[in-house]
Parts: structure tokens; C-alpha cells; sequence
């Protein structure tokens, strides 16, 4: 795994448009393989029947608020890593990723628990908004959700790693573990949704566990990485541990109004796909399979914005601020023409893309119509994505936040509740 490691561009020299570039687009394959995982869940799952569909769909959602909850450490540990990258004091960079990597443990395991034991409760919560909610769609979302929320932790030490190997300027590693995590949960979810030789078929179970195991070989693979000396960052698991107060100020400085931000837009979305399934079960599913096709147009949008995040604070660090504009100016022009592209594409071929993940001639005509409105918005959100990314560089998450708040509770869920309950 040392082979991978890169030390990150300089801020300084060479080509802006091309130091963005050798940034995203490894993050743009790896945002495109974690895709490709939802994709396959979505297709595999989606031949079960939609209210297997459905219950993965609400299970999701669910478990990405709860991710939300950990991004004042993600979120921080990434800007203060690419400042301190910046500043050549990997000191300080060791220092944040072994801080946060005990902060996820921490607040993570009770969490977690909670989780497992009241998962059957958060899925009914979801379905409270339908007169009649579909016990089978209850009952496959809290399987799927008992059996992968104990797992989360790997994905949230993963994820944390990564963040930190991202704000170091060291996008191929994420990328290459990933691509494997999801090699293995692709092939795991063939084989134990629909059984192979002495396999039994285990369906939604069978998904939940191949998401599993995923997430364990991409925990070990991730510290394998760090472990020692040989890249841009380091973990030694021998030495002896403390709280560094400094340092997990600075995470908590950036990574509050991150976590409110990150909080109220998974809120948001939790609500808002709450508004759906109060409407049926195609509908929910219908939902799930748009979704997962724009993602192949905002997904790219990430990796760019994760560009700008790490540019911009690495410029900063290395006190160059008319650099760090530049850089994030950069990033929003280069995501906007990728983002705008598909969004053309999602305008004139709908059918294609939503066919891709439902074979049910109901989920695809709904879809179809679904992604045909979402596609208008493709280059405003390329813009969206990548100036909150560069302002997270900055350490300035406030005004991210403050914009999420307006456009996920003012715009988003307003409007989808007043169509939903007024429309027919």
C-alpha cells in the first residue's frame, strides 16, 4: 500500500487546472465506486421487489443522519490536516488523525447501540406519515439495519482515515481501497442476496452482510496504509495515547457549524423522505432509483469540491490566500462543466438512467420524471458543492451552514411538503 502514497501538489507551482485535476479526479473514481456499491445495491436489491427496495431505501437514510453526527470530526480533522500539510508540519497532521480517530471510537460505539437495539423504531418513525405503512417494508429496513449498524464503526474509522489522507493531498489511496471494498461488496452481495454453490440465498440479509464484511476488509486495508512511516501521514498504534486538548479545539472550531450543517441537511433529508414514503411504496422506490442515478452527476461534483477543501487550505497554510480564491474558482468552473453535461444527459435520456436500477414499469415512469426535474439543477449545484467545499479549507463553515438551513429546510422540504399533500 506504501506504492500509493503521493505527496500532495504543491500549492505553489504549476498549473492550478491541473494541481486541481491530479487532486479530484481520484476523488471523483472513488466517490464514482462508492456509486457503483449503491448502484449495485440498488439493481441487486431492486430484483427482490420494491418493498425490499423501499426498506433499504428508508434504512439509508436513517444511517446517513446518523453519520451526519460525526462530521464536526471529519470535517475538522480534514481542514486542520490540509492547513498543517500546507505548513509542512506533519506533526501536527499525525496529531489530528489519531485525535479524531479515538473521537469517532468514542462517540461512535454507544451510538451504534442504540442503533442496533431501536432499529425496528427509527423505521416505522420513517413510515409514520402513511395511514398504512407496508410491514414488509418495515420489516426489511430494520433487518438491514440491525445487521450492518454494529459494522459502521469500520466505515467511520475508514472514513476518518480517509479524510485525513485527503486533506494531506493523498486522494489514491481512498481511491484504491475503496475500489476494493466495493469489489468485495459487489461480489459478496451476488453471492449471499441470491446464493451461489453451497451458499444459501439470504436476500436483504445477504446485502446487509456483504456490506459488512466491505466495510471490515476497507477499515484494515485503510490502517495498513497509515501504519508506520512510509506515507504522508503516520499511526503507531504503540504509542501511548492522550487527549491533546489544542488540537481537538481546532478540530471542534471548524467542525461545529460542519456537524450542525451536516445535521440539518441529513434532518432535512430524513423529513423529506419521510414526506415520500407517505406517499406509497412505489413512490419510495421510484425516489431511491432517481437518486441513485443523479448521483453519477453529483458524485464527480464531490470529488472537485474535496479539491478545493484540500487547495484552499492548503494554500492558506502555506500563506498564499490569493491562491486559495483561485483555487476554489478553479474547482466550481471544472465541477460545473462535468455536472452541466450530465445534466443534459439526464434531461434527454431519463428512461436509460432509471432503467439501469428497476425493472418495474411502474418505479421507472416515476423515476423518469423524477430525474427529468433534478437535471435542471445539476449546474447550480456543481457550484453549490464545490465553493462549500473551498470554504471548509478556509476553516468557515458557518456561512456553509447557514446556507444549508435555507435551501434543505427553507426551499426543499417546504415545497415537497406543501406538492405533496396538495397535489394529487
Amino acid at each position: 500500500m506504501a506504492a500509493l502514497q503521493r505527496v500532495s501538489p504543491s500549492p505553489e507551482k504549476g498549473s492550478l487546472r491541473r494541481q486541481v485535476m491530479t487532486l479530484a479526479w481520484p476523488a471523483v473514481i472513488e466517490n464514482l465506486l462508492v456509486m457503483s456499491v449503491g448502484i449495485a445495491d440498488t439493481a441487486m436489491v431492486g430484483l427482490l421487489g420494491a418493498a425490499f427496495l423501499a426498506g433499504v431505501e428508508l434504512a439509508n437514510r436513517l444511517v446517513n443522519l446518523g453519520v451526519a453526527i460525526f462530521a464536526a470530526v471529519l470535517i475538522g480533522t480534514t481542514a486542520l490536516v490540509a492547513r498543517s500539510t500546507g505548513a509542512n508540519d506533519k506533526k501536527t497532521a499525525n496529531e489530528a488523525m489519531r485525535q479524531a480517530l479515538v473521537l469517532v471510537a468514542l462517540i461512535g460505539v454507544p451510538l451504534l447501540f442504540l442503533g442496533t437495539l431501536y432499529a425496528e423504531d427509527c423505521v416505522t418513525f420513517m413510515m409514520v406519515m402513511q395511514e398504512s405503512p407496508d410491514p414488509a417494508v418495515i420489516e426489511a429496513g430494520t433487518v438491514y439495519l440491525q445487521i450492518t449498524i454494529p459494522f459502521l464503526l469500520f466505515a467511520l474509522l475508514m472514513m476518518t482515515i480517509n479524510s485525513c489522507l485527503r486533506g494531506a493531498g493523498d486522494t489514491r489511496t481512498p481511491m484504491v481501497i475503496t475500489g476494493v471494498s466495493n469489489v468485495i461488496n459487489i461480489v459478496g452481495n451476488y453471492i449471499l442476496i441470491y446464493g451461489a454453490g453451497p451458499v444459501p440465498a439470504m436476500g436483504i440479509a445477504g446485502a446487509a452482510w456483504a456490506t459488512n464484511i466491505a466495510r471490515l476488509v476497507g477499515a484494515l486495508l485503510v490502517f495498513k496504509a497509515v501504519y508506520g512511516e512510509r506515507g504522508v501521514l503516520s499511526l503507531r498504534l504503540n504509542e501511548r495515547f492522550r487527549f491533546n486538548p489544542e488540537v481537538i479545539r481546532r478540530i471542534v472550531r471548524v467542525g461545529i457549524p460542519a456537524a450542525v450543517e451536516q445535521g440539518l441537511m441529513r434532518s432535512a433529508q430524513l423529513v423529506y423522505g419521510m414526506i415520500v414514503a407517505g406517499l406509497d411504496t412505489v413512490s419510495i422506490a421510484a425516489h431511491a432509483v432517481a437518486l441513485t442515478a443523479e448521483s453519477i452527476s453529483f458524485m464527480p461534483g464531490a470529488g472537485f469540491s474535496l479539491a478545493a477543501t484540500t487547495l484552499v487550505g492548503q494554500s492558506l497554510g502555506a500563506g498564499d490566500p490569493d491562491r486559495a480564491e483561485q483555487s476554489g474558482y478553479e474547482s466550481g468552473k471544472m465541477a460545473t462543466l462535468v455536472m452541466s453535461g450530465m445534466g443534459i444527459l439526464f434531461f434527454v435520456f431519463p428512461r436509460f438512467f432509471v432503467g439501469l436500477f428497476s425493472r418495474d414499469p411502474e418505479v421507472i415512469d416515476l423515476a423518469a420524471q423524477c430525474l427529468r426535474i433534478v437535471a435542471i439543477s445539476q449546474p447550480a449545484l456543481a457550484w453549490v458543492m464545490t465553493l462549500a467545499g473551498g470554504l471548509r479549507g478556509v476553516g468557515d463553515t458557518r456561512w456553509v451552514m447557514l446556507i444549508t438551513v435555507l435551501g434543505f429546510w427553507g426551499v426543499r422540504v417546504t415545497i415537497a411538503y406543501i406538492l405533496a399533500t396538495t397535489t394529487d
